[in-house]
C-alpha cells in the first residue's frame, strides 16, 4: 500500500509555536501527532498530512475560528522556519524567491508544489496538491498567507495582489480580504494568488538582518573553500553557487552572470577539461560536505540549500559523491573534529 504524502516535522514545530501564541497548547498538538515537542529530533521525518490537517481543523472548530490558518500565519514572523526562511527570502528577485519557495514546499510538504505561471502582464502563483495529498483548509490557508506575508515584507510592501482564490468552500471573506488586501474567491479550481507580472523583478531582502548576514557569511565561507588558482573557474563556481541558491544553475544563467555567451563559456570550460555539469555537481558536493561537517543544519536543510527538492534524490547524489549517507558522514566528521580538538595543546 502506497504511503500517504506527509508534512515534515520542520513545518509542524513552527506551527506549534504559533498555536502557543494564540493561547492553544502547541505541545499537545505535537503530542497528538506523535511528534517530539523540542530539539531537532525527527526534523527529517514526516507525519501524514491528513492527520495534521484533521488536528488543526479540530482546533479551528474548538476555538471557533474558521480562518485559523490566517491567524497562524500572522504569528509566524520571518525566521520561524530557520535556515529555510533565510535561504528563501534573502537576496535576488521576487521571481527567484518564488522558485526557492517552491523548492522549499516540495521538500517539506510531500505531494504539494508551488507553480509560477506568467502570461502577458499577469503572474499566477498556484499551489498544486493532488486530491490524496490535500492537507485541509487550515494548512492551505496558512501556506498561501505565509508566502504572501513573507513576499510583502521582503519587497518592503511593494507586492500588491490582484486576487486570491481557494478550492475550499466559502467562509466569511472579511479576514481573507483584510490580510491579502484583495478580493478572495472560494470554490475555485486551484489555490493561489494573482498579481502584476512586472512585480516579479522586485528585489527581495528579508527584514531579519541577522539572518541575512548569516546567509552572506555562509556564502563567503563556501566560496573560500571552492577557491582555486584559476580566476575564470573561480568566477564560474561563484556564479554556480549563486545559481544553486536562486534555484537556477542552468548554463544560460551562469553565462549571463559572467557576461559571456553560452558557447564562449562552454569553450572556455572545455579548454580547461571541465564542463558546466561537472562544476554544478562539484559545487553541490562541496556545499553538502561543508554544511554537514561544520554547520548545525538538519539533513533536510542541507538538501534544500544545495538545490534538491526531494530528500531521496539528495541521498542518492550524496552516496554517489561520498559512498556513504549524510548521517554517517556527519557522525564521522564529528568524531574527527572531536579527536582533532582533543589533540590540540590544552585539549583533554
Amino acid at each position: 500500500m502506497e504511503r500517504e504524502p506527509g508534512l515534515s516535522v520542520a513545518i509542524l514545530h513552527p506551527v506549534a509555536r504559533a498555536l502557543d501564541r494564540l493561547g492553544v497548547d502547541g505541545a499537545a498538538f505535537l503530542q497528538g501527532l506523535g511528534v517530539p515537542d523540542a530539539g531537532d529530533e525527527g526534523l527529517d521525518t514526516f507525519v501524514p498530512g491528513s492527520r495534521a490537517g484533521r488536528a488543526l481543523s479540530g482546533i479551528a472548530d474548538r476555538v471557533g475560528n474558521r480562518a485559523l490558518g490566517l491567524a497562524l500565519a500572522r504569528q509566524m514572523p520571518a525566521g520561524s522556519f530557520g535556515a529555510f526562511d533565510h535561504a528563501v527570502w534573502t537576496g535576488g528577485t521576487l521571481r527567484e524567491a518564488i522558485a526557492r519557495s517552491s523548492h522549499f514546499y516540495a521538500l517539506v510538504t510531500e505531494g504539494v508544489s508551488l507553480v509560477l505561471d506568467v502570461r502577458d502582464a499577469r503572474a499566477d502563483v498556484m499551489m498544486h496538491a493532488p486530491h490524496a495529498a490535500r492537507h485541509g483548509t487550515v494548512l492551505t490557508d496558512l501556506a498561501i498567507a505565509l508566502n504572501v506575508l513573507r513576499a510583502r515584507e521582503a519587497t518592503r510592501g511593494q507586492l500588491r495582489l490582484r486576487g486570491v482564490r481557494f478550492r475550499h468552500r466559502a467562509v466569511d471573506p472579511r479576514p481573507y480580504d483584510e490580510l491579502f488586501g484583495a478580493t478572495t474567491s472560494f470554490s475555485q479550481p486551484a489555490d493561489g494568488v494573482t498579481f502584476d507580472a512586472e512585480l516579479l523583478d522586485l528585489p527581495v531582502r528579508t527584514p531579519d538582518t541577522t539572518g541575512a548576514e548569516w546567509v552572506e557569511a555562509r556564502a563567503a565561507r563556501m566560496l573560500a573553500h571552492l577557491h582555486s588558482d584559476d580566476p575564470f573557474l573561480n568566477g564560474v563556481r561563484a556564479a554556480v553557487l549563486r545559481g544553486v541558491w536562486a534555484r537556477d544553475t542552468g548554463v544560460g544563467r551562469v553565462a549571463r552572470e559572467l557576461g559571456l555567451g553560452v558557447r564562449t563559456l562552454q569553450r572556455e570550460l572545455r579548454s580547461r577539461g571541465r564542463s558546466h555539469r561537472e562544476l554544478v555537481d562539484e559545487v553541490r558536493r562541496e556545499l553538502s560536505v561543508q554544511l554537514l561537517a561544520r554547520e548545525g543544519s538538519t539533513i533536510m536543510e542541507v538538501a534544500y540549500e544545495v538545490g534538491f527538492a526531494r530528500l531521496h534524490a539528495f541521498y542518492r547524489a550524496f552516496a554517489r559523491w561520498t559512498q556513504t549517507t549524510p548521517a554517517a558522514f556527519r557522525t564521522r566528521s564529528k568524531r574527527t573534529s572531536t579527536r582533532e580538538s582533543s589533540s590540540e595543546p590544552g585539549g583533554r
